[in-house]
């Protein structure tokens, strides 16, 4: 018995010992290595803010299509809110750092923002501070480039004189007469998305070509309707 009774003390003995040792599952810090950025920015437009993909904050390499590391933003409660989001701990190969939507496979959809951090030494704060969801910008690479260009004037001719290609778009649908449209619409008439025949064709079959099945996502066409309602702007 007592054998039994000193075997079982020197067992607990030594389950104290190693319990006592600090070293064997060491507790994080809770800080990454490598430098961290930072985003302080609102956003506008937020009728547009993308479902079918996500709005990221994203650190590229060179490698500017698949990114590195990135974190989801969430979508404000409203415009006057100001989202704040790091990106911890970047990886020595970093050399951009994007606000970006990106597919769910987080393949680059659009970058609203590039920042370059090729030679940073310490941590970063983006110098921006406000961001348009639905600005021309995207409309042109999301929508026109993917989905449109190839028929508008990509080729040898743009089919019903509408030229869609990049530094030809704005200047061919703002306050100008749709050839087609029975009511004599203008193709974008800043503020009324009802009173835009480029809405209408995208979401009615009205002319001998349907071009309601054109874009892949409602949201699409939503981001269009966001940017005429806010004025139409070029940026």
């Amino acid at each position: 018995m007592n054998k039994i009774i000193y075997k079982l003390f020197f067992a607990v003995f030594l389950l104290l010992i190693s319990c006592d040792d600090g070293d064997l599952h060491p507790e994080g810090t809770g800080e990454a290595e490598g430098l961290k950025a930072t985003m302080e920015v609102s956003f506008s437009g937020l009728k547009a803010w993308p479902s079918a993909y996500q709005m990221v904050l994203a650190a590229y390499g060179n490698d500017t299509e698949n990114p590195l590391m990135s974190k989801q933003i969430s979508v404000p409660k409203s415009e006057n809110d100001i989202v704040v989001l790091d990106l911890n701990g970047l990886p020595e190969e970093a050399r951009t750092i994007g606000i970006s939507i990106l597919t769910k496979g987080r393949k680059l959809v659009y970058n609203y923002y590039t920042y370059d951090i090729g030679n940073a030494t310490e941590d970063v704060v983006l110098p921006i501070s406000q961001i348009n969801v639905a600005s021309f910008d995207r409309i042109q690479h999301q929508v026109f480039d993917n989905y449109c260009a190839p028929c508008h004037d990509a080729g040898d001719k743009a089919a019903a004189g509408l030229s869609l290609t990049d530094g030809k778009s704005y200047m061919s649908l703002v306050k100008v007469k749709a050839n087609l449209s029975a009511t004599n619409k203008n193709r974008i008439e800043p503020g009324m998305p009802s009173q835009s025949f480029l809405v209408d064709i995208l979401t009615e079959d009205i002319v001998n070509y349907n071009h309601t099945d054109v874009l892949p996502q409602e949201e699409l066409v939503t981001l269009i309707k966001e940017w005429i309602t806010q004025g139409a702007k070029d940026n």
